[in-house]
């Protein structure tokens, strides 16, 4: 189903009806590379670096639909250290948004800091986009990319991220037969493989399905129908700290969504009708 025509349900709730544009197949990702920590030489053999991540992850079709509508996503590379010749280690932050239907504004998606990237760069060797074969830059931009995808589709349509989390799973798969970091499942600590492993998980599947409701049903309601919206957020909320409570309390899909979303769920609920509405927010979410 397209990306934002899914919207057309929350329009039938109040006997309105529209078209709409289909699904994003490419991203708009802001790529800043921070290379302060190392040498003035490897500086120099990165300089291109930048340009060739953001050519990659830009210049490509992730999803179905239509090419024009993009999702918005940023990768915030922080270089630590040269960990040999041609190799470096690497911080990323990766982050996506979304547009919140009828109202000029972003909801962000995902929001995620890797600290175990280790990578292979050769200036003026281009990265292939090739899901069968692991390469330390392209597979690991590969997993996000799709990640990114998988959670905006789980906004749109329920569980509408399978199939691009099942490809990450692959990519992982293949990290860890390499024995790369950042490939293993952990305990508990954040990794690729153990966040996207928890995605395809009963507990993992029932936090995307909750995390559809607070969207889908929930902030895309609020400037149609504000009082269903708010109750449509609320019960996506209690729905995950019944997972986090009685399925998993150490989750790392819910503790990612929260890490995401708290200060929007606080914005959002100063305009709920009862301010107790907080106790129960403090009860599901009481990290933030």
């Amino acid at each position: 189903m397209p990306r934002v025509t899914r919207l057309v349900m929350l329009i039938s709730a109040v006997s309105l009806f529209m078209s709409a544009p289909s699904a994003a197949q490419m991203v708009d990702c802001v790529v800043e590379v921070d290379y302060e920590a190392v040498s003035t030489t490897h500086k120099d053999l990165l300089r291109n670096f930048q340009s060739d991540v953001s050519n990659y992850v830009n210049n490509y079709n992730w999803g179905e639909g239509n090419p024009e509508e993009k999702v918005a996503c940023i990768l915030n590379i922080f270089i630590r250290s040269a960990i040999g010749e041609n190799r470096y280690s690497a911080q990323v932050f990766v982050g996506s948004s979304r547009p919140i239907y009828n109202i000029q504004e972003n909801t962000a998606v995902i929001r995620l800091m890797d600290e175990l990237w280790e990578f292979g760069y050769i200036q003026d060797r281009p990265f292939e986009h090739n899901l069968y074969t692991y390469q330390s830059v392209a597979s690991f931009l590969d997993f996000y990319m799709l990640l990114i995808m998988g959670f905006d589709y789980d906004t749109y349509e329920k569980l509408g991220g399978t199939p691009y989390f099942q490809m990450a799973s692959e990519i992982a798969s293949k990290g860890r037969s390499r024995g790369e970091n950042g490939w293993y499942v952990t305990g508990g600590t954040y990794s690729r493989a153990r966040l996207v492993d928890e995605l395809l998980t009963p507990a993992g599947i029932a936090v995307r399905s909750a995390s559809w409701e607070y969207h889908f049903n929930g902030l895309d309601s609020l400037s149609i129908d504000p009082q269903t919206g708010y109750a449509n957020m609320l019960g996506a909320l209690e729905s995950m700290g019944t997972v986090r409570q009685k399925i998993d309390p150490l989750n790392l899909v819910i503790r990612s969504f929260f890490e995401t979303k708290y200060l929007e769920i606080a914005a959002k609920f100063n305009e709920y009708a009862d301010p107790a509405v907080y106790i129960t927010l403090s009860r599901i979410d009481p990290a933030h």
